[in-house]
């Protein structure tokens, strides 16, 4: 009885582990990738005696940063949902700075 719950222990801890790694296929696109580039960079140094440029980044084969985060799955939200995650701590504040100066004015204290 005992090895059952400890085995369905080592399942549950590898069933998390699972679900925290990035998604097999974005991680064999960008393996892809770096492939292409790398058989690109090679070609072009045999051919032409220098190093290919470094492409810009949105471009077919050489995603942004934020590209490649949402595609691995590593992302929670959107942009847009960080901003008012944001804004909604700033007006927090705001509001509590906003009642510390009128309990000091009504007090008689000088801010």
């Amino acid at each position: 009885m005992a090895d059952k719950t400890t085995w369905e222990h080592l399942l549950a801890m590898r069933a998390q582990w699972a679900q925290e790694q990035p998604s097999l296929g974005a991680e064999l696109k960008a393996m892809g990738r770096e492939a292409i580039k790398d058989i690109r960079g090679t070609v072009h140094e045999t051919f032409f005696g220098k190093p290919e440029h470094a492409s810009e980044l949105g471009t077919p084969l050489n995603p942004t940063p934020q590209m490649t985060t949402q595609d691995l799955g590593t992302v929670y939200g959107s942009y847009e949902s960080m901003l008012d995650a944001y804004a909604a701590r700033g007006q927090e504040h705001n509001t509590k700075e906003m009642e510390r100066k009128r309990l000091m004015t009504t007090a008689g204290i000088r801010a």
